[in-house]
């Protein structure tokens, strides 16, 4: 019989998406606070891509703060949309007449802009005031990869907000029933009326089906299915998507921790005299052959045994000696 020992450095990469509660809206629109009227327009000055010298007397951190959501526009008889919501702040300044949102698909790389105005008279009243500007009408896809810009009219140069914004595909919450080896998922934030794939895969360079897989539609009101699997290894991953083409997939990966399993496939042959371990999930190693010593836990490394991997370690010619190891 051969007592083996491992000892393994693992490195495993995972991605995991928190999605945020999506708010519903029965109509978009622009508001402004402060008791500031403005008002929106779309945007066609081209003239406002080019940016220019700003005035000494404008800060560059005029513009104070952007942030960007989504909301869900339902109303009723109706299917509902997503849209952004793009809030930004401003410190009022007489060199400053407005501003301009703009939103890129990084998909379709369609653009789309809006031109926010200050009403003039009462915006010199309150200038070094800040202003919170909300406009959410920018209709958006699911999982839509988004740049958005906010800028001032003028364009100045220097004075500029901008982000990269993935519009909600979805949110996991899970339950492990480790007795039976079912994960229970529950699946929220996406659309009504569309139905949504759940599987688990094993995540190497791509999340390689384990088999375990099922579809939520989106008219019935429960949203959990239940999904079984046969070991909780690091690389086990819960993946998600809408039932449309290009979708994009979410993925949550919550057992990096369970390193366990990985040690089970250790396997010799004694008709080939063949040793062999292959790891069930993506790890880089170090292995060395040794020889045990009934004095103290240490393993005396076997020369030439060392090998460097990420697959599949083999050994060929193996003697069944009871104080082989492998570490």
């Amino acid at each position: 019989m051969i007592n083996i020992h491992i000892q393994i450095l693992l490195i495993i990469f995972f991605w995991n998406s928190d999605c945020q509660v999506i708010p519903k809206i029965e109509e978009c629109g622009l508001s402004c606070s402060q008791g500031i009227q403005c008002k929106s327009k779309p945007s066609s000055d081209i003239f406002n891509s080019f940016c220019h010298d700003a005035p000494a007397s404008l800060s560059s951190m005029v513009l104070k703060s952007m942030k960007i959501s989504t909301v869900m526009k339902c109303v009723q008889g109706s299917p509902c949309s997503l849209h952004l919501n793009v809030k930004g702040t401003l410190s009022l300044d007489e060199n400053i007449r407005g501003l301009e949102i703009c939103s890129l698909s990084l998909d379709t790389q369609q653009s789309q802009c809006i031109n926010v105005r200050f009403a003039r008279k009462k915006s010199k009243m309150l200038n070094g005031k800040k202003v919170q500007v909300q406009f959410n009408c920018i209709e958006v896809s699911v999982a839509e990869h988004i740049y958005v810009t906010m800028k001032t009219v003028p364009n100045y140069c220097e004075v500029k907000m901008s982000q990269e914004y993935y519009v909600e595909a979805g949110k996991f919450d899970y339950n492990v029933d480790r007795a039976r080896k079912i994960i229970s998922v529950n699946v929220s934030n996406f659309l009504r009326d569309q139905d949504y794939y759940v599987r688990l895969c094993h995540k190497w360079f791509t999340c390689e089906d384990t088999g375990a897989f099922a579809v939520i539609k989106g008219k019935e009101s429960l949203k959990s299915v239940s999904l079984k699997y046969s070991q909780l290894l690091p690389c086990l991953c819960i993946e998600g998507w809408l039932a449309i083409p290009d979708a994009r997939r979410i993925q949550l990966c919550p057992f990096e921790n369970d390193t366990k399993a990985l040690w089970d496939n250790i396997v010799y042959n004694p008709v080939t005299q063949t040793l062999a371990w292959e790891p069930a999930c993506p790890v880089r190693v170090m292995v060395n052959l040794c020889r045990s010593l009934k004095s103290n836990d240490h393993c005396e490394d076997i020369q030439n045994s060392s090998k460097n991997s990420t697959e599949k370690v083999k050994y060929s010619r193996v003697d069944t000696h009871p104080r082989l190891c492998m570490k």
